[in-house]
């Protein structure tokens, strides 16, 4: 074959193979402080820095040519310098809480491998991940309620503790609103901004995750503030109404609002379609916090499951689902650098064991699931049996003994408190060289695995 017929032939194996470039959506979903944005930042520098550290030793990176990290082109592009810039100050500190919606897009191409692939070129391959606040997924579950049903699942929560005690007078002043009596618009301001401070409350003071509507928390720059002034009504249920100007029209009508223009939009636009999931859950603090903490979370987490559509993605599903669904899952305990080696599976383990049920439902969908402890940024060192590590806000270091985590979660609920600190990151990191962590390179590894390579 001459040069010029295979020259040809090379040229028309790329055109025709769609294979050659991908794009892999990869969702990182987590509630508010599993470290999503740490995440995030550290996913992008282990791939900036391919050619060191853990991930240059294992394949397939040893056939990474380039990794190119795109925010010119991107609209809201993740904030990865700031967020390089908090982590490298002095001392250091954690990235910023997301408080909006930015986007992540990296390419990344591979060299060929063997014959065939030769003869077609380069493999790329675009990863695009969204960042948003993750209080947000909490708003998820409202897709499957109407108003008056999310005022009787309200009656509920606030019947029980803790949520009984933190709402206190606020419980006694919404059981009194009559739903067919005429709305206040200033009373209802008032009492949307008294819900707002009883969910930071549940949040901060008892560790607790289901905490809706999330926006009350996060609104983000797309929610009209007026459109977010509507309370459940104690006294109403699914088959109450009301006339035109009660409260109960008023608030429903701003909960529909938010339900069907809000969270489905968010939801259709950013969580329809991906490839795969990544679920990052600090369940260190949940055990620290308690048994309603762990309770809290296990509905929190199991409500956002739902609202996934898991299973088989090929052709013929996608025609008669009209909807692509997600084939691997990989379930990520963070944070694990809190406790020493041996027991960092063992929290791994616990977070399974307090979602066994609905795993077991992905997994009979045909989900492959992948359980990974992690930590995204190690902040200790192991000395001995103790771990060294650095205190926010605080100068010097630490020599501690992290409390011991029970090998399997109780059903009950019920562990004793991990005990732990809060911990600055590491001294000295920078963009070019990978930052130290725990399984990392496990987790960047298993993205690629979903492609073609």
């Amino acid at each position: 074959m001459s040069n010029k017929s295979a020259n040809w032939f090379k040229q028309a194996g790329r055109a025709s193979n769609p294979l050659r470039r991908q794009r892999l959506r990869v969702g990182v979903t987590g509630l508010s402080g599993a470290g999503k944005t740490t995440f995030i930042t550290s996913l992008v520098n282990q791939l900036e820095n391919y050619q060191k550290g853990l991930l240059a030793q294992r394949a397939p990176f040893d056939r990474l040519v380039s990794v190119r990290w795109r925010r010119d082109e991107v609209k809201q592009p993740f904030p990865y310098l700031d967020s390089l810039a908090s982590l490298s100050a002095e001392p250091a500190g954690w990235p910023e809480s997301t408080a909006d919606l930015s986007r992540v897009l990296l390419d990344l191409r591979f060299k060929p491998q063997g014959l065939l692939g030769k003869m077609q070129g380069t493999r790329e391959i675009s990863i695009e991940i969204l960042d948003y606040p993750g209080e947000w997924l909490l708003d998820l579950p409202l897709l499957n309620l109407n108003f008056g049903q999310w005022c009787e699942q309200m009656t509920l929560w606030l019947a029980q503790s803790p949520r009984a005690e933190l709402a206190s007078s606020l419980r006694e002043r919404l059981q009194a609103l009559e739903p067919d009596a005429v709305a206040d618009e200033a009373e209802l301001a008032n009492l949307a901004g008294q819900w707002s401070a009883f969910l930071q409350r549940c949040r901060a003071e008892a560790g607790l995750s289901r905490n809706q509507p999330a926006r009350f928390l996060q609104p983000g720059s797309d929610v009209a503030a007026q459109m977010l002034h509507f309370v459940p009504l104690l006294r109403a249920n699914q088959h109450s109404h009301g006339s035109a100007g009660s409260w109960w029209a008023v608030c429903e009508a701003r909960f529909n609002y938010y339900r069907d223009f809000i969270v489905r939009g968010f939801y259709d636009e950013h969580f329809r379609h991906l490839d795969q999931q990544i679920l990052l859950v600090d369940m260190l603090t949940p055990m620290d916090a308690g048994q309603a903490a762990l309770s809290d979370l296990k509905g929190a987490m199991e409500a956002v499951l739902e609202s996934f559509h898991y299973g088989q993605n090929g052709f013929l599903a996608r025609l008669l689902r009209f909807r692509p669904r997600i084939r691997r899952l990989a379930l990520c305990a963070t944070k694990v650098d809190k406790v020493g080696p041996l027991q960092q599976r063992a929290v791994q383990q616990c977070l399974e064991d307090l979602m066994v049920d609905r795993l077991a439902d992905v997994r009979h969908g045909g989900v492959e699931i992948k359980g990974i402890p992690l930590s995204a940024i190690r902040a200790t060192r192991q000395e001995g049996d103790a771990l060294v590590a650095g205190l926010q806000g605080k100068t010097g270091w630490v020599r501690y003994q992290p409390g011991d985590i029970p090998a399997h979660l109780p059903q009950s609920l019920q562990v004793n408190s991990p005990q732990l600190l809060a911990l600055r990151p590491p001294p000295g990191l920078h963009r070019n060289e990978p930052f130290p962590h725990y399984r990392m390179d496990d987790l960047v590894a298993w993205i690629l695995k979903g492609a073609r390579l």
